[in-house]
């Protein structure tokens, strides 16, 4: 049996909004195959990648849009972009990445926001230490690195381990 999450008790309607049809059409669970943690595991960064990368189209989108259409300067621009791409991060997590819509959306939102403001940090400083070390690359790939080992090494651990973890969860690796 193929559960889809379209309709069913893990769709959300900002999860049918964010997420492209083929994906949503795709399975996301089949009873009759045994899949091993780190099998699961995989899936789930996997899934984690595709929200992130959603995150960023839409947070790049609107500052695009908020710059070149509305004339807002781009200082000005970030913060809509960010709020915009922060939210298609946290509804596509809970809904795709993880399957955490039992769990408590206030405490998950709490959570959030103290690991992305700790994220942000931990960004800025890595891109304040890598940008003279690699200086020969362009500063948009020095952030593109230094956000995607923060993601790894800080981010996605947090949001698998705390702030998507179900209570009764066994392990971390439970569920795709």
């Amino acid at each position: 049996m193929l559960s889809r999450g379209v309709g069913d008790a893990d769709s959300s309607p900002v999860f049918d909004l964010i997420v492209p049809g083929f994906l949503r059409a795709m399975p996301t669970q089949i009873s009759w195959l045994t899949v091993s943690p780190r099998a699961a595991g995989v899936l789930r960064f996997g899934r984690a990648l595709i929200v992130g990368s959603g995150a960023t189209l839409v947070d790049f989108s609107v500052l695009t849009l908020a710059i070149r259409a509305v004339g807002l300067m781009p200082t000005t621009a970030r913060l809509p972009a960010l709020l915009a791409g922060a939210t298609v991060q946290f509804f596509g997590n809970r809904a795709y990445t993880f399957r955490a819509q039992r769990g408590s959306i206030t405490r998950q939102a709490r959570l959030f926001l103290v690991a992305e403001v700790a994220a942000l940090a931990m960004n800025f400083g890595l891109f304040q230490l890598l940008m003279p070390r690699l200086s020969q690359l362009p500063p948009e790939l020095v952030s593109f690195v230094g956000t995607f080992l923060v993601f790894v090494g800080f981010a996605y651990p947090v949001r698998r381990l705390v702030i998507f973890k179900l209570p009764g969860d066994a392990r971390p690796d439970a569920s795709l």
